[in-house]
């Protein structure tokens, strides 16, 4: 793996290797020729688990810090408290952030046409793709703000002040 990334880095900027998590020999062999290592879990505790051991994994071959992408955030089941929150993950493993990703169904989509996710300027997805790509080059950019979704009492409130604002008041 060291060689043939040693050949690539003369015609390639970026080089990235998938690990499969929790197969020790698979994870030396994609770690061995590593500059930075991305970590990516999902907020989920034997996803996070499995992070933190390969987090430590990553220090002892000494290719850390690692950075951390979390991946496929459902922000109505942080809401709800059934998913960890990114602070909550990011309490746990203790290594920077480097993007968060949320659920996204063209994802699943853009996979069975055989089109990058990143192509599709509405996909929220896509763009969390692109802004850690911007990252990794050096941009500072900010975190995807995940949208709190809109309940009952949130409708109602828009609604009440969209026909007080119409009629003047009552």
């Amino acid at each position: 793996m060291v060689r043939l990334a040693d050949e690539l880095r003369g015609e390639c900027d970026y080089i990235l290797i998938d690990s499969p998590a929790g197969i020790e020999r698979g994870f030396r062999n994609a770690v061995a020729p590593a500059d930075h290592v991305l970590v990516v879990t999902n907020p989920e505790v034997s996803s996070v688990r499995d992070a933190d051991r390969i987090i430590g994994m990553v220090e002892a071959e000494e290719k850390g810090p690692a950075s951390l992408i979390i991946n496929r955030v459902k922000q109505e089941l942080v809401q709800r408290g059934e998913m960890l929150s990114a602070d909550d993950v990011l309490d746990i493993l203790a290594i920077d952030l480097i993007g968060i990703v949320p659920e996204d169904p063209s994802v699943l989509i853009a996979s069975n046409r055989g089109t990058p996710t990143v192509m599709d300027g509405r996909s929220k997805a896509g763009q969390a793709f692109r802004d850690i790509a911007r990252r990794l080059m050096g941009e500072q950019v900010p975190l995807l703000i995940m949208e709190e979704p809109e309940g009952a009492f949130q409708r109602f409130v828009r609604r009440f002040r969209a026909t007080v604002s119409v009629n003047g008041g009552y």
